[in-house]
């Protein structure tokens, strides 16, 4: 580096330095790093101070780096999510998050915790599993929709990851809902589905700003409120009329909870500028089945399992191919749990 680049480059790190003292509330020249080597020379005090704020940019870097890498890393996992019935290869990838074929793969491990082409079957395959138990389709389309080109390779790989056959996992469960660790009676969730009475609504898209975690249901979901109400509170973006919303999109019975995918959202009315893990999407238009959850939210599940179980065979829809949502209407915060009030979402075909 020429001599003058050096002095540019210390002066413009003492400009920082300056001005992190001036926010801190340090008199001018004070800036809280280096006061002690002050006493012993100008000079001294003031390569402490660059050393101090040398590290204080370096910090901010890597935050920002590591901000922009889950920015990247997000466009991808909802990139994937969009198209999981479509070829994909590492390239096309790649470009999405705007990063090198070479360096993608590793970085999407390191942000996910799993290798890019295992994250990519693990959810075609959990997609799936849904599909053999909730759609009346057969199991080639099922296997054509999930990416694989014949029937026999989506069975093998099917089978390596859930241990039986598609057929097998489809026959097995018999419609019976898993209930905790018990089987729940179908004759008992029939009974209990015909109480269940929803509303049919036919809505149009709207815009929400949300926050992507993954993990058991009840972390993910409090970390991910946690980050988009402190990113929506201090730019006035909650309001009256905002609508909390929670988007889950694996299901207990096939995904292991530590890979559970929650969307903690809100809704907007006006373009947000986002950043880091806050991002913006549109929630699917058209007819759902809306149904009224009464009670603490770890009661969800058993819901879920009336209406798949009892009430969606016997309702004559077909289930739509968007993730259900719910829309909280009240809060945890001041409501006891058996006076918590929750619209769960269906969508239909």
């Amino acid at each position: 580096m020429h001599h003058e680049e050096l002095d540019a480059y210390k002066a413009a790190i003492e400009f920082v330095a300056v001005a992190m003292a001036v926010a801190k509330g340090f008199p001018r020249g004070h800036s809280g790093v280096g006061e002690q080597k002050r006493k012993n020379g100008k000079a001294e005090w003031v390569g402490a101070g660059v050393e101090g704020a040398s590290r204080g940019v370096a910090m901010a870097s890597r935050e920002t780096t590591v901000r922009e890498y889950r920015e990247r890393i997000n466009r991808v996992i909802f990139y994937i999510e969009e198209h999981l019935g479509e070829p994909m290869n590492l390239g096309d990838l790649a470009k999405v998050a705007c990063f090198s074929p070479h360096h993608f793969h590793r970085i999407f491990a390191a942000f996910t915790g799993e290798p890019l082409a295992v994250y990519v079957r693990r959810l075609r395959l959990e997609k799936s599993a849904l599909s053999l138990l909730h759609l009346d389709v057969p199991i080639t389309d099922i296997a054509l929709a999930s990416g694989y080109e014949t029937p026999s390779a989506y069975s093998r790989a099917f089978s390596a990851s859930f241990g039986v056959s598609p057929t097998e996992y489809r026959r097995g469960s018999h419609g019976i809902p898993m209930v905790g660790n018990r089987l729940l009676s179908l004759t008992t969730a029939l009974e209990e589905a015909a109480m269940m009475t929803p509303d049919i609504r036919t809505i149009e898209p709207f815009s929400v700003l949300f926050v992507r975690k993954t993990g058991p249901y009840y972390e993910a979901a409090g970390a991910a409120f946690g980050a988009l109400c402190g990113f929506a509170g201090p730019r006035g973006l909650i309001g009256q009329g905002t609508r909390f919303i929670g988007i889950s999109h694996d299901d207990p019975g096939v995904t292991d909870e530590s890979k559970f995918r929650y969307d903690a959202c809100l809704t907007i009315t006006r373009p947000v500028e986002t950043s880091g893990e806050v991002n913006t999407k549109q929630v699917a238009g058209g007819k759902y089945a809306v149904f009224m959850h009464a009670g603490p939210y770890e009661e969800f599940y058993g819901t879920y399992q009336k209406i798949f179980t009892g009430w969606m065979p016997e309702s004559g829809h077909q289930l739509g191919n968007e993730p259900c949502f719910e829309v909280y209407l009240n809060s945890p915060d001041d409501t006891a749990p058996q006076d918590l009030r929750t619209e769960i979402w269906v969508p239909l075909d």
